[in-house]
């Protein structure tokens, strides 16, 4: 049997030792490694990725940029450097299980309306889900992450969730960005919502996102307890690009709501949160989250003029 090729695209930056534990738990896969192309994008690291990689896994792929790519930037990389029938995006702090490639092709083959599929995902070192999928009022912005908290149970979880997005780790078929030219964007979202962005292109073209939960990955999330909110530049893309993908995938009424009403309640939100659980730069902090808003606000404006 001729099973599809799948190349997975593994952007990094200075996570020299995520990276490695990666690549070693998809060698362990029991996926044919003759069919399975392993891409590594180096983001310019200066803590010895490339060396490392090449020294103990001469036989993948790594490309070294000498500056910092952002993860859109390198997953195109990615796309245009690989040749398998599958791609599977996957951030470096992740860890996949055994059979995880071998679920989430079957999906694939299988289910020929289904365009991105991406496995059950558990926080690093349990059995507690993460991410089964997510479900997105495209009103509020908000997203739910389905069953998270939860303790996995196969028994009560179906086969198949459909999902309105993914983060972190999702599969797609090659045939669907080459034939329709589908990339990251990376000037709209070179970091943040680059992933949403993309999923919703093929979403809009009739394929669905499925999350196969016989599929298992461990990823590094953060918990409840942690804002996500350490990097100015993660909090100013955070806050511009959530403006910038409402306006690209809400019908008018809906951003218009969305603008006048919800923004300005989860802003509330996200300005308590950076007062109340960091200590350190929170006041640059809560300037780059503002930046990031009045950008925001203004690149729909100036588009609509």
């Amino acid at each position: 049997m001729n099973l599809p090729k799948v190349s997975v695209v593994i952007p990094t930056h200075n996570r020299k030792a995520k990276v490695v534990r990666l690549i070693e738990s998809l060698m362990k896969s029991n996926y044919p490694n003759a069919s399975i192309e392993i891409i590594v994008i180096d983001a310019a690291s200066s803590d010895g990725t490339y060396v490392e990689v090449k020294k103990n896994f001469p036989l993948i792929h790594i490309y070294r940029s000498d500056e910092e790519l952002w993860p859109a930037a390198s997953r195109n990389v990615g796309i245009k450097i690989s040749s398998g029938d599958l791609l599977l995006f996957i951030d470096d702090d992740n860890l996949l299980d055994v059979e995880a490639l071998h679920h989430l092709v079957g999906c694939m083959v299988s289910k020929v309306d289904v365009g991105i599929c991406a496995p059950l995902m558990l926080y690093s070192g349990s059995d507690e889900i993460w991410c089964a999928g997510i479900k997105r009022n495209m009103v509020t912005s908000i997203t739910t992450f389905l069953h998270e908290g939860e303790k996995l149970r196969e028994d009560l979880l179906p086969p198949f969730i459909e999902s309105d997005d993914f983060p972190n780790c999702f599969m797609v078929r090659r045939e669907i960005i080459m034939k329709e030219k589908i990339a990251f964007d990376e000037i709209a979202f070179p970091i943040n919502f680059e992933e949403s962005d993309f999923i919703c292109k093929i979403k809009q073209l009739g394929f669905k996102a499925v999350c196969v939960t016989k599929a298992i990955d461990w990823h590094d999330a953060r918990r409840s307890s942690q804002t996500g909110f350490e990097s100015e530049l993660r909090t100013y893309y955070f806050a511009r690009n959530r403006i910038l993908f409402q306006r690209r995938y809400t019908k008018v009424w809906e951003f218009a709501l969305y603008i006048v009403v919800f923004n300005w309640v989860i802003m509330s939100y996200y300005l308590w949160t950076i007062l109340s659980k960091i200590s350190n730069k929170r006041i640059t902090i809560i300037k780059s989250y503002l930046k990031g808003l009045r950008d925001g606000i203004r690149e729909v404006l100036m588009n609509s003029l």
